[in-house]
Formats: structure tokens, C-alpha cells, sequence
């Protein structure tokens, strides 16, 4: 009987340990994008992964918009949102930009995409998060106070979500 209980509340106990619920991150990005459905949830307790379709493939209402790496660099130091828009450059080198000039926010901007790809989406999610990832046409927006980042891909009105704990 004491192994039952032991069990059931383990259970009880990790049934609640998930980062976010699809409701408050819907909650969180709907004042900023056209959401439709939802095509992938996962949160865990070190992650959150989730791909939304849109209405639009474009911000209902857009984030403070840094054209040079320095001012990114800057919102970054002051944890304040930032959507970058760095000509000719895709996420993933606007991350690596980023972690060459300054190391340890580039750390921080990078874990909240690669810990949530690895641990919170299957391959075929994952596969599609690369795609976008490496894409100039995606729009990244990084949100350092939430550990979040956000890429919006217009061709297809998709919206991917990632947030680590770390």
C-alpha cells in the first residue's frame, strides 16, 4: 500500500510540473499575433514548445525593433524585449552575431531556443523549427525577462514559441 501512495503522489507531483499552460501563452502572444489554432504544445518543467497558425503572417502589434547589432545588444543588457531586423541575416546568425560580440546574453538567447527544440518538440516539429530557423525570411523576437523566444514565419503564418528555465 505504501508503494501506491508513493506512486500516485509522484504522480500528483509531476502532473503539475510543466513551465507554462497553452492558455497563458496563447494569453501572452494573442495582443501581438493573429492566432488561429494550435498545432504543437509540449511544456515540461524545462521547457515549452509550441507552434501556432495565424490568421496573418504578420504582428498584430510589433516589438521594439533593433536594426544594428548594437542596438539588440542593448535591450538585451537591459532585459527589454527586442525583434530584430538585422538585413540579409537569419535567426540562427543573428545568434551567433549576437554570441560573438557579447557572450553571456548570446548564451542566454540561445538557450531559450536549443534546450526546448531538444526537450519539448518531436522530430517532425523539430525539423520544421530548423527550417524556420534558418530562413531570412523568419522575424525573431527574443524576450529575456520570460527566458522566451519568438519567430514568426510569414509564408506559412506560423508562430513558433520557446521558453527554457535556464
Amino acid at each position: 500500500m505504501r508503494k501506491f501512495i508513493t506512486c500516485l503522489l509522484a504522480a500528483l507531483l509531476t502532473a503539475g510540473c510543466e513551465l507554462d499552460r497553452e492558455e497563458d501563452v496563447k494569453t501572452l502572444l494573442s495582443s501581438r499575433l493573429y492566432i488561429l489554432t494550435t498545432m504543437h504544445f509540449t511544456s515540461k518543467s524545462s521547457c515549452t514548445a509550441a507552434v501556432f497558425t495565424l490568421a496573418l503572417g504578420e504582428f498584430r502589434k510589433g516589438y521594439y525593433l533593433a536594426e544594428t547589432l548594437d542596438t539588440a545588444l542593448e535591450r538585451i543588457r537591459d532585459q527589454e524585449p527586442v525583434q530584430f531586423a538585422l538585413e540579409g541575416l537569419n535567426p540562427n546568425q543573428i545568434t551567433e552575431a549576437i554570441m560573438s560580440r557579447d557572450l553571456s546574453n548570446g548564451l542566454g538567447l540561445i538557450s531559450s531556443g536549443i534546450g526546448p527544440a531538444r526537450d519539448c518538440m518531436d522530430a517532425k516539429i523539430s525539423r520544421g523549427y530548423y527550417r524556420v530557423l534558418l530562413s531570412e525570411q523568419t522575424q525573431m523576437v527574443y524576450l529575456p525577462e520570460e527566458n522566451a523566444l519568438l519567430l514568426l514565419y510569414p509564408p506559412e503564418r506560423l508562430a513558433f514559441f520557446l521558453r527554457g528555465n535556464v
